[in-house]
């Protein structure tokens, strides 16, 4: 019997939705929606929205611009590594990706910051015609490996409004 109760809580659990909250970026007038998990800190910055893992070892955030601002906004994104304390002296590889569908272009910054190695990955993708949608991921790989399915679940959701 108590295997019957043990298999019908892990299918219950499985079954259930997965507990996560969706984003429209801006909240009016969307460039694009995505999906966070719950447990993850989330909250508003100028342009979008930026979320932390549990343990606060990796950063995610989604922002939005007119295409016209694509440098201002790699200006930005690299001032926020000098202010988290990344080293942005590294050349990034670039990279052609999809995400949820959307093919965008990957600046993989493989640099180091105060706790050692890490990855940051800077991710434009198109969202209609003058607007783009710039996503940032940052941990190193063994924090990212830990959250995996919590960051494939992310990256996936990601779904421009044309």
């Amino acid at each position: 019997m108590s295997k019957f109760l043990l298999a019908a809580a892990v299918l219950a659990l499985l079954a259930g939705p997965a507990i996560a909250r969706n984003i429209a970026v801006p909240a009016n007038d969307p460039a694009a929606t995505v999906t966070v998990p719950d447990n993850w800190k989330f909250e508003e910055i100028d342009y979008g929205y930026s979320a932390m893992s549990p343990g606060k070892d990796v950063f995610f955030s989604v922002e939005y611009a007119g295409k016209d601002k694509i440098d201002a906004m790699m200006k930005n994104n690299e001032d926020w590594m000098k202010e988290n304390g990344i080293d942005g002296s590294v050349k990034p590889t670039q990279t052609e990706m999809t995400f949820g569908g959307l093919s965008g272009t990957v600046f993989r910054f493989d640099t180091k910051d105060d706790d050692g190695p890490t990855r940051v990955d800077f991710v434009l993708l198109p969202a209609g015609k003058d607007r783009v949608i710039f996503l940032t991921l940052w941990g190193s790989t063994e924090e990212r490996a830990s959250h995996a399915a919590e960051i494939d679940g992310i990256m996936n959701s990601v779904k421009a409004i044309q």
